[in-house]
């Protein structure tokens, strides 16, 4: 009896943890993007842009769908006679979406961010023929993320589109006309050093991504700079990025729950059983 009920024990804890058909839901999703940011020092300068715009953010549950831009972008600073500084754009844009509500099944989470007509540059002696550029950077492009998916499904992808695209660093222009309307390769790297710049580095199509696709960032271009403690700086154009949360529905633990509550009832049943078995039995002869 004891080996029965051993076996009649293993055998509801496997069926009970077999895998079972159960939906997936998308329970939560957040999303940014915006298309400039800025953090410059050179000479005792502090140039700061950004990001913009900065209403182009959501969170999910409930679904929502928002676009925010900027116009005529234009922050400036400058140390007389020492360096002059500007953050520039004809606009910055940027949107985010989700249709993801809580509900059961595949969802999609976007972000894009843009800029038209970037003019950023940090001039040193700006008496001389409008100074000598330490930083100098016109651009049009921008980026996207998405998520779609469900629980064990979810793909993060991410793109860059660059319409124009120029670069000088300490007085050295950088010829990215290579990267101008065609696809780039994610996690594109410039090779700054090539040129004589140090300190640097250049990514184009950055896309950072978990290994269980629930978060990407992509940045259409990141440039970090340290020359010599002459310019320190930061820029970021076209940042779009996206995070989502996945779990199972619990129909397996559901049956997990059932197969140890009958499992309950049938050693409480058997226990029964003993229990009347035990007790004593009167005879009695009728007289």
């Amino acid at each position: 009896m004891k080996r029965f009920f051993g076996l009649l024990i293993s055998g509801l804890i496997g069926a009970t943890l077999m895998p079972a058909p159960a939906d997936a839901a998308v329970t939560n999703a957040s999303s940014s993007g915006y298309g400039l940011f800025v953090d410059a020092t050179a000479l005792g300068l502090n140039l700061n842009a950004g990001p913009l715009p900065s209403g182009a953010i959501g969170s999910a549950p409930a679904p929502y769908n928002v676009a925010d831009s900027d116009l005529g972008v234009n922050v400036t600073g400058n140390v007389p006679f020492v360096v002059t500084g500007q953050a520039a754009a004809e606009a910055v844009n940027g949107t985010a979406t989700s249709n993801v509500d809580g509900f059961a099944g595949s969802r999609t989470t976007t972000a894009s961010g843009g800029v038209d007509g970037a003019q950023i540059g940090v001039n040193t002696i700006p008496l001389v023929g409008g100074g000598i550029p330490l930083l100098g950077i016109n651009a049009t492009l921008n980026s996207t993320a998405q998520i779609t998916g469900d629980f064990g499904s979810l793909a993060a992808s991410g793109t860059t589109t660059i319409e124009n695209l120029g670069l000088t660093i300490d007085a050295i222009p950088v010829d990215l006309s290579a990267f101008v309307g065609v696809n780039i390769a994610p996690n594109t790297s410039v090779n700054l050093a090539l040129l004589g710049i140090a300190n640097s580095s250049l990514i184009l199509n950055e896309q950072l991504i978990v290994p269980n696709q629930t978060s990407i960032t992509v940045n259409a271009f990141h440039l970090t700079t340290n020359l010599s403690n002459v310019i320190i700086g930061e820029v970021i154009l076209g940042h779009s990025q996206v995070a989502v949360t996945a779990i199972p529905e619990p129909a397996s633990i559901a049956l997990i729950g059932l197969g140890f509550l009958s499992l309950t009832g049938i050693l409480r049943s058997a226990r029964g059983r003993r229990q009347l078995r035990s007790l004593p039995v009167r005879t009695i002869t009728a007289g």
